[in-house]
């Protein structure tokens, strides 16, 4: 019986110490493991480098729309078009020094503006760079604000910078300012348009002169004299430009006109346009019709084309809308050139 006991305590004794190695091992097995992955988190913080944060040195806005175009025709094809799409940052470098950066991506990247504005007074502010000429209310007006879908034939074929294709806008550098019920630009430019540098030695100027007797009544004329090169070594043709423009406000109408004359070379052009605008439902539905006349020659004959335009403008939102046009075109002898139906959709923040 002793003998038997003595077994047991034998047999007990081992299976305890078989048990103790067993969870001995375990602990071991998983110390091994915590301290391997612990070193391999220490070496990935030593190898993998931490994803650097985006830093600005200024206060950005970063602002842009988008344009999407039909145009339905009895002349011509119908198409769908990006129209305009466009991005733009504005910054204040340190106080009374600003710019802008805007590029439009709707056919390739193009870069229309480019400049600094350095201010000194509310009535002396100089702008350098790339930018639009100051020159004509409806060339100056932003893309965004148009109350047609394209603006008139006159700012298309004769404001500087449209007439050439670069949107207005030309390199310079260019006062400004604003003083009781007067407010002034002028400027020197290129004249060769954007990005690109002077053909000639000679530089062009541009002025406009704003008036506003009352805040509903506003009346301006502006000034471009410059000339160009048509092609590399031909003498220099002279280019002059000559607007008139008047705004009407009432309530939720407006009535607004334009007159360009242009001389280039021994051409000289005229157009006008007329325009009356009133917000059916305020600041959501917006009526427009308008006469635009453009003479491309006025030593010829029967060459004007004079188009009637009957458009809506619903707003979503102050830069969203849609907006369709009823386009009626006409030449200087009466008869009808071509009719279109425009429709554009314009998505902004």
């Amino acid at each position: 019986m002793v003998i038997d006991i003595i077994d047991i305590m034998k047999r007990t004794g081992m299976e305890e110490m078989r048990r103790t190695r067993t969870r001995t091992t375990k602990i071991a097995a998983r110390a091994g493991a915590a301290v391997f992955l612990l070193a391999a988190g220490l070496y990935a913080q030593e190898t993998t480098k931490p994803a650097s944060p985006l830093t600005l040195s200024v206060p950005l806005t970063l602002s842009g729309f988008g344009q999407v175009e039909y145009v339905g025709q009895e002349t011509g094809f119908d198409s769908f078009s990006i129209h305009r799409m466009r991005l733009s940052l504005t910054g204040e470098i340190i106080k009374g020094i600003n710019f802008k950066l805007q590029v439009d991506a709707a056919k390739a990247a193009i870069l229309l503006d480019c400049y600094a504005d350095i201010t000194f007074h509310s009535a002396a502010k100089v702008r350098l760079g790339q930018f639009k000429v100051p020159f004509s209310m409806e060339s100056l007006a932003s893309d965004t604000e148009m109350d047609t879908i394209e603006r008139s034939q006159a700012v298309n074929k004769m404001a500087p910078g449209f007439d050439i294709g670069t949107n207005g806008r030309d390199i310079g550098a260019m006062l400004s300012g604003k003083a009781a019920f007067l407010e002034y630009s002028i400027g020197v430019f290129n004249g060769s348009g954007i990005n690109k540098a002077d053909t000639d030695d000679k530089k062009d100027w541009a002025a406009r002169l704003l008036i506003r007797p009352a805040s509903f009544l506003t009346f301006g004329a502006s000034a471009y004299d410059g000339q160009t090169v048509a092609t590399a070594g031909a003498d220099p043709v002279k280019r002059a430009r000559l607007g008139l423009e008047g705004v009407f406000t009432y309530g939720d109408g407006s009535l607004k006109g334009e007159f360009i004359q242009a001389q280039d070379g021994t051409i000289m052009r005229q157009g006008w346009y007329l325009q009356g605008a009133y917000f059916v439902l305020p600041k959501t539905l917006q009526g427009v019709v308008r006469f635009d006349s453009y003479d491309p020659d006025r030593n010829k004959d029967l060459n004007r084309s004079d188009l009637w335009i009957l458009g809506l403008n619903w707003f979503l939102a102050p830069m969203t809308k849609l907006q369709v046009n009823y386009v009626w075109s006409r030449t200087e002898a009466g008869t009808t050139a071509n009719r279109a139906l425009q429709v554009q959709f314009q998505a902004g923040f």
